[in-house]
This record gives structure tokens, sequence and C-alpha cells, in this order.
């Protein structure tokens, strides 16, 4: 029975800390939040051949947008009550040619993470401030086909594509 006893004994040393448990985190400096970081997106515009050629105009005219945390943003848009992060105004994309542009726009700082660009090109140019909204066959962007990774101090450079005409 001794021998068991001293056994147990041995195995048992190991088992508790010796060191103090310190409950209320004073001095605790190994837990560390990472200050948040903060990158830019540059954007350049993109379109199907197939939406463009189905336009009722040309397919230029102003950019209007804006950027949504990915987690606030479904297959739909903007959740209830999701606030822009920023907002976007190109005065001319011009999609009559070739199928890309060179960048147009750089986004002010976002923090990192993902994010959702959202908007329409103006096509017939009857967008007004304050009330910027597209109406039948302006070239739209889709949550799933503009969503970005901002980086830590990096300028990404990114495409925002137009994957529908406005019903």
């Amino acid at each position: 029975m001794r021998f068991l006893l001293t056994i147990a004994a041995l195995v048992c040393t190991g088992c508790g800390s010796s060191a103090p448990e310190d409950s209320d985190g004073v001095g605790d400096t190994d837990v560390q939040t990472p200050e948040p970081g903060f990158g830019t997106l540059a954007a350049s515009f993109g379109i199907d051949s197939d939406w463009r050629d189905n336009m009722d105009e040309p397919a230029t005219g102003p950019f209007w947008g804006s950027v949504y945390n990915a987690d606030e943003v479904s297959a739909i848009g903007p959740d209830e009550g999701a606030e822009a992060l920023a907002n976007l105004y190109v005065a001319s994309v011009d999609l009559t040619g070739d199928l890309s542009t060179a960048v147009l726009v750089t986004t002010e700082e976002l923090p990192e993470g993902w994010v959702t660009i959202l908007g329409f090109m103006d096509s017939d140019g009857n967008a007004i401030v304050d009330d910027e909204d597209p109406d039948s066959k302006d070239p739209v962007t889709l949550p799933g086909q503009n969503e970005f990774e901002v980086i830590r101090d990096v300028e990404s450079e990114v495409e925002i594509f137009f994957g529908l005409l406005n019903p």
C-alpha cells in the first residue's frame, strides 16, 4: 500500500502549478490586443460584354458607391443598420471599349478585413446628389463579386465589377 501512495505522490507532483494564480489580471503582460490596421483599395472597373451590349445607352457615366464591412452585407445588399465605411464617387467611368479601366479611384483608409463595394454606373446621367439610385438598365455591382480584403499598410488593386443591369 505504501508503494502505491509513493507512486501516486510522484505522479501528482507535476499536476499542479507552482505559480500563484492571478485572478485580477493586473500585471498580465502576455495578453496584448493588436492595434487595428488600415489599408486602401485602388479600384478599376469592369463589366461583362453581354451586359454592356444590352444597355440602352453607352457604358459610360459617373459611378456612385459605398464600402461596407463584408459581414454586414448579404446577397441582396447591406443589412438593416449597416453603415458605410466610405463612399465613392468617380465622375466618369468609360467601359465602351476594353472591358476594364485603369485605376480610377483610391479609397480613404479602411480598417483591415473584408469589405464589399456596392454601387452603380449612372449611364443615363440622371442620378442626383443625395438621391443616388440606379434606374432601369444602369449597371450595378453584386455583393458576391465585389468583396475585397483590406490589408494593413497596403494599397491593394481591385476591380469593381458590374454584374447586372438594374431591372
